[in-house]
C-alpha cells in the first residue's frame, strides 16, 4: 500500500503484482496481516480492512483524524499507532477505540506483547493493546522509525543508523552496530537473518541472533520491508518492488 489509495497484491511470493481497489485517494502509509484479514492505515485517520486478499476494502470506523504509521496484528487484536494515539481493534479492524496519546511510528507483536517505537527514542510495550508501559530504549537523540519479531528477539532501527535489540519483550535495549549512518526506516525477519533499509542502505545480519550486520546494498532506498513465503519484499518511491532471499542479492519485480 502507498501513495495515493495505491493497493498492489501478488499471489506469487512478489513475482508479479496486480492492482487492488481500496477506494481513497490518501495515502496508506503501512499493512498488517491476522485473522484472515488484511488492515491498512494512513493519512487523516484512514483505516481500511480487507477480507479478499487485498482486492476490495472497507473503512474502519474511528474518530480519529491524525496520521497512522504502524499496525500490528496479535491474539486477534489489530492495534494501530501514530502521531497522536494509539488504536485498538477488537473485530478486524471494523471498529477502533482510541486508547492513550503517544507519538509512535511503527509496532510489531511477539511474545504475546506489542512493542511501539516512535520519536526520541520512545519505546512502549502492552500485553493486550489498551495498557500500555514506556520503557527506556538508550536512543532518545534518534527518531525511531521500525521494528520487527524474530527469533525471540524485538530489533528496532531509526535515524543516523541506530539499531537496537531486545531480548525480554521490549522491557530493556542494547545497541547493535548497523555500520551505517544513514537512516533506516524498516526492518524484517527471515530465513533465519534480520534486513533493514533505509536511505540508499541495505544490512543484513549474519546469523539469527540480531547480533552483527554487514552492509549488502548502497544504491537501493527502500521505505519499508517484509517477510513471507521464504522471500523479503522490499517497497520505495515511484512504486518501485524489489525482492530478495538473503537480503544481499535483490530483484526488481515492480513496475
Amino acid at each position: 500500500t502507498g501513495e495515493k489509495g495505491t493497493v498492489r497484491t501478488s499471489s506469487d511470493n512478489g513475482v508479479s503484482w496486480d492492482n487492488g481497489t481500496s477506494g481513497t485517494t490518501r495515502e496508506l502509509y503501512e499493512i498488517a496481516f491476522g485473522d484472515s484479514t488484511f488492515v491498512t492505515v494512513g493519512q487523516s485517520g484512514t483505516n481500511l480492512y480487507s477480507s479478499d486478499n487485498g482486492a476490495t476494502w472497507s473503512s474502519g470506523t474511528t474518530t480519529e483524524t491524525s496520521y497512522y504509521y504502524g499496525v500490528a496484528n496479535g491474539d486477534n487484536i489489530f492495534v494501530a499507532v501514530g502521531n497522536v494515539n494509539i488504536l485498538k481493534s477488537t473485530d478486524n479492524g471494523s471498529n477502533w477505540t482510541t486508547i492513550t496519546t503517544n507519538n509512535l511510528n511503527d509496532v510489531a507483536f511477539g511474545n504475546s506483547t506489542f512493542v511501539g517505537c516512535g520519536a526520541d527514542g520512545a519505546i512502549y510495550t502492552s500485553a493486550n493493546g489498551s495498557s500500555w508501559t514506556s520503557r527506556t530504549s538508550g536512543a532518545s537523540a534518534n527518531f525511531l522509525y521500525g521494528i520487527t519479531f524474530g527469533n525471540n528477539l524485538f530489533l528496532s532501527v531509526g535515524s543516523s543508523g541506530k539499531l537496537i535489540k531486545s531480548t525480554d519483550n521490549g522491557s530493556s535495549w542494547s545497541n547493535v552496530n548497523s555500520q551505517v549512518s544513514t537512516n533506516l526506516y524498516s526492518i524484517a525477519y527471515g530465513n533465519n537473518i534480520f534486513v533493514a533499509v533505509g536511505s540508499n542502505t541495505v544490512i543484513a545480519s549474519s546469523d539469527n541472533t540480531g547480533s552483527t550486520f554487514g552492509i549488502k546494498a548502497t544504491t537501493y532506498t527502500f521505505n519499508d520491508v517484509t517477510f513471507g513465503n521464504g522471500v523479503f519484499v522490499a517497497v520505495g518511491d515511484n512504486e518501485i518492488i524489489y525482492t530478495s532471499t538473503d537480503g544481499d542479492t535483490w530483484t526488481k519485480v515492480y513496475p
